[in-house]
C-alpha cells in the first residue's frame, strides 16, 4: 500500500436520479433526454458514503465477532513488514470509525435541515452538495471537495464544446448561483466564513470564441477563480485580461501561486520540501508564491 494513499478522500455518493430531463448530446452525435441531477433532485434523495452501511444480515454483535476473528488471524501474521501493518491497520481502524460514527451519519443527513435552508442552495445536485460540505466542515472536516461532474454523456455539462449559451441559461448558472451564494451566506450566518477558505476554481478556461458547434473549447492562457472566507479581502478583483478574454493584460496570478497562498493560509510554508517517488526534494507548491494581495 503506498503511504500518500493514508491522504487519500473519502467519497460520497449519490445513488438517485434527477427530477428534470435535459437535452444532452453525444460529442458531436445524437441528441438524448437525461434526467441530470445537477438540473434538479427529488427533496427525499439522499447521500452516502460506500461501504459504511452493515449489511441487514449483519448484526453488530457478529460484526464484533469478525473484527475480533481478524485481530486474532492478524496477530498470527507476524512476520509482515511492520510499516504495511501499521499502514493497513490505520485504514482498518478509519474503516471502522466511518461504520460506527453517528457523527458522519448525522452529516451526511441533509433532510435533517430545514426545507429554507435547503431551498436556499437549491434543490439541485451541486446545491445540495454543498449543504453536505458545510455539513461536514460543521462536523470536523478539515478538507471537502464538491465537483460538479460530467452527468450522461462527455462535455454535456460545464465540458461546453457546443451549444453553451443555452446550457449555461437553462441550468448550469442558475444551479450554481444559487449553491455558491447559499454556502457563502450560509456560512457567514453560521459565523464559519473567516475560518473556512472557499476556493472556486477549475483546471482550465474557455477559448476567446466560439467553435462551429457554438461552443467554446479548452483554453488555458487565461481563466479566473474565486475565493471566500479564511483570510481572503473581499470584493477584490486582482488581475486582468484582455478585451477579448485571452490574455493576460495585467499582474498575472499563476496557479502555483494560488497552491503557495492557500499552503499559507492553512498555515502551511508553501516552501516546505517533500520527496518524490525518486527521493528529489521538492517544494509543496512548486514555484508559487504567496499573493498577499488575496488577503
Amino acid at each position: 500500500m503506498r503511504p500518500s494513499s493514508a491522504y487519500d478522500p473519502v467519497l460520497t455518493n449519490f445513488p438517485d436520479e434527477g427530477t428534470q430531463e435535459i437535452i444532452k448530446q453525444r460529442p458531436y452525435g445524437t441528441k438524448h433526454l437525461v434526467k441530470d441531477p445537477y438540473a434538479g433532485i427529488d427533496p427525499g434523495s439522499r447521500f452516502h458514503i460506500g461501504g459504511t452501511q452493515l449489511q441487514k444480515n449483519v448484526t453488530v454483535d457478529r460484526f464484533r465477532q469478525r473484527l475480533s476473528l481478524r485481530d486474532q488471524l492478524s496477530r498470527a501474521r507476524r512476520n509482515l513488514d511492520q510499516i504495511a501493518t501499521r499502514t493497513l491497520d490505520r485504514h482498518r481502524q478509519m474503516a471502522w470509525s466511518l461504520l460506527s460514527s453517528a457523527k458522519l451519519e448525522h452529516a451526511l443527513d441533509i433532510q435533517s435541515e430545514p426545507n429554507r435552508e435547503r431551498d436556499n442552495y437549491g434543490m439541485t445536485l451541486f446545491g445540495q452538495s454543498c449543504l453536505l460540505a458545510r455539513r461536514l466542515v460543521e462536523a470536523g472536516s478539515k478538507f471537502v471537495t464538491v465537483f460538479w461532474d460530467e452527468y450522461g454523456y462527455l462535455n454535456t455539462d460545464w465540458d461546453t464544446h457546443w451549444n453553451q449559451n443555452a446550457r449555461l441559461k437553462s441550468w448550469l448558472l442558475p444551479g450554481f448561483d444559487a449553491a455558491f451564494s447559499g454556502l457563502i451566506l450560509d456560512l457567514e450566518k453560521r459565523d464559519m466564513l473567516d475560518e473556512t477558505l472557499v476556493v472556486w476554481m477549475s483546471e482550465h478556461g474557455r477559448t476567446p470564441s466560439f467553435n462551429r458547434q457554438a461552443g467554446r473549447d479548452h483554453w488555458s492562457r487565461v481563466y479566473s477563480i474565486a475565493m471566500a472566507g479564511g483570510g481572503a479581502a473581499t470584493g477584490n478583483v486582482i488581475g486582468e485580461s484582455d478585451v477579448m478574454g485571452g490574455d493576460v493584460l495585467d499582474n498575472p496570478v499563476s496557479p502555483k501561486d494560488i497552491l503557495a497562498t492557500v499552503f499559507h493560509l492553512l498555515g502551511m510554508d508553501p516552501h516546505t520540501l517533500v520527496r518524490d517517488r525518486l527521493g528529489q526534494r521538492l517544494p509543496i507548491a512548486g514555484t508559487g508564491r504567496v499573493r498577499s494581495e488575496i488577503f
